[in-house]
């Protein structure tokens, strides 16, 4: 089981982008149960805040799908704890503060924008997960 903080841009680009690309991939990771998506409240209401923008034209029953992923026995809610963290965009601590307090499940941060966070193994990109799921035979 590979732990993972999911950051809104994925969700994004899961909807905008094929059904191959690495954002993609990542979703069918949560859905297949090999990706347990760790997550806050703050999160989730981040994810349906930003997800219902009328500009993405996500519909509600594809809005519900994906936060459906996050509330199932695989996924794992935890308290937001401010961590302490200072990042070039303070907007981002409340995702990074949910990674850094579960690192003992060897958890990650998958992000399109990893320059806004430091430059930690644990911190990777789409596609970097794409390639750790491929490299599992998944």
């Amino acid at each position: 089981m590979i732990y993972a903080v999911i950051d809104t841009n994925v969700l994004v680009s899961s909807v905008l982008s094929n059904r191959d690309s690495p954002p993609m991939k990542v979703i069918r990771g949560i859905r297949d149960g090999i990706i347990c998506p760790v997550f806050s409240t703050y999160l989730l209401r981040e994810y349906r805040r930003v997800l219902s923008r009328k500009e993405f034209g996500i519909d509600a029953r594809m809005l519900y799908a994906l936060l459906k992923l996050f509330d199932n026995d695989e996924s794992m809610g935890v308290e937001l704890i401010d961590q302490g963290c200072s990042l070039p965009d303070m907007k981002d601590a409340p995702i990074f503060d949910i990674v850094e307090s579960t690192r003992e499940y060897n958890s990650y941060l998958v992000t399109g924008n990893i320059k806004h966070f430091p430059s930690e193994k644990y911190v990777i990109t789409p596609k970097q997960m794409a390639d750790m799921l491929d490299d599992a035979g998944n």
